[in-house]
Parts: C-alpha cells; sequence; structure tokens
C-alpha cells in the first residue's frame, strides 16, 4: 500500500512540475527549432536558385543542340544535290 502511496504523490508531483519544466525546456528549444527552420529555408532557397540556373543552362544546350540538328539537316539535302 506504501508502495502505490508513493507512486501516486510522485505522479501529483510529477503533474504538477510538468508544465513548469515543459515551459523551460520549451523556451530554450523553441529558438534552436527556429534557427534550424531558417537555416533549413535558406538552404532551400540556394539548392532552388542552382537547380533553376542548371534547367536553364540544360535548356540552353538542348536548344543548341535542336539548332545545330537543323542546321544539319538544311545542309544535306543541298550537298547531296551537288553530288549528283
Amino acid at each position: 500500500m506504501e508502495a502505490v502511496i508513493g507512486g501516486v504523490v510522485v505522479g501529483a508531483v510529477v503533474a504538477v512540475a510538468a508544465p513548469s519544466i515543459a515551459s523551460g525546456i520549451g523556451s530554450v528549444l523553441r529558438p534552436m527549432a527556429k534557427e534550424i527552420i531558417k537555416g533549413g529555408l535558406v538552404a532551400y532557397a540556394a539548392v532552388s536558385e542552382m537547380v533553376s540556373e542548371t534547367g536553364e543552362h540544360f535548356n540552353d544546350i538542348v536548344a543548341e543542340a535542336k539548332a545545330e540538328i537543323e542546321h544539319h539537316d538544311k545542309k544535306m539535302p543541298r550537298a547531296k544535290a551537288q553530288q549528283a
């Protein structure tokens, strides 16, 4: 019976102390969490810009390749006609 009473007392103390403990932990963890989130947002913006620029470069290369193919295709019929 003493163990049950001791358990109830410990439970009551924890229940009373938990909000202030959680508040103390929260006041420390909240700024840390905000800094982590801000760092993630900055990293996301940097990566997003890099991916966008890479996509633009890739699109430029594809456009150049298509233009070269079209240019080559336009020259080929003339070259064949000249050989005949």
